[in-house]
């Protein structure tokens, strides 16, 4: 399915489609899932109010997002980035996650606020590109998508000469990010729980 796909960057009015998408991916994710909320479908939604003020509030702060879109221009899967000297972005920023804490709730969103901090305080101190977000819709994982938004981030990656970073609490995707030449340089202990893999690909590959 790859050669149907085209990656470009977000266009005014695929916000929504987007957000569906990342809140899909993620809906199984091990840290997603330890934050809550703890009821599936509960977390359905409160992952797509989220990523819609994730993809807002990023974009305000100088985020590189793209979207795959197959061949009836149907958005299948995103990416959330940012350049050398782009993160972190402020911790009060996000107040965009507001509409998120309202579903979710005030456990879950204590949860996530924990989380962050410690992402925050083990990040790489070197320039690089961060990879903050990639998700393709689940039916379509395993095609080709997911790949395509790496190939596009890691031109720019090569461009610039600095390494692409990122963490994952998958150990599935680890297996996916070292097929496109990422490492495994360090582990989180997250305070909701799972263990989150920092990885980072070289400028080069």
């Amino acid at each position: 399915m790859s050669d149907d796909i085209r990656v470009g960057p977000i266009r005014s009015g695929e916000g929504r489609s987007a957000s569906r998408v990342l809140g899909a991916a993620f809906v199984d994710d091990p840290v997603w899932s330890a934050i809550g909320p703890h009821r599936r479908r509960h977390r359905q939604i409160s992952n797509r109010v989220s990523f819609a003020g994730i993809l807002a509030g990023s974009s305000r702060h100088g985020a590189r997002i793209r979207v795959a879109r197959s061949a009836a221009g149907e958005v299948v899967g995103a990416s959330v980035a940012f350049a050398p000297g782009r993160w972190p972005i402020p911790e009060g920023s996000a107040v965009w996650e507001l509409g998120w804490l309202v579903v979710a709730g005030p456990l879950p969103a204590w949860r996530g606020i924990r989380d962050d901090r410690a992402m925050r305080a083990q990040h790489v101190a070197h320039p690089h590109v961060y990879l903050w977000f990639l998700g393709v819709l689940p039916a379509l994982q395993g095609r080709g998508v997911g790949r395509a938004l790496l190939a596009e981030l890691h031109a720019d990656a090569d461009a610039a000469a600095v390494p692409t970073f990122l963490e994952t609490g998958s150990r599935e995707n680890v297996g996916f990010y070292e097929g496109d030449g990422y490492e495994v340089i360090g582990e989180i202990a997250m305070p909701s729980g799972p263990t989150m893999w920092k990885m980072e690909r070289p400028a080069g590959g």
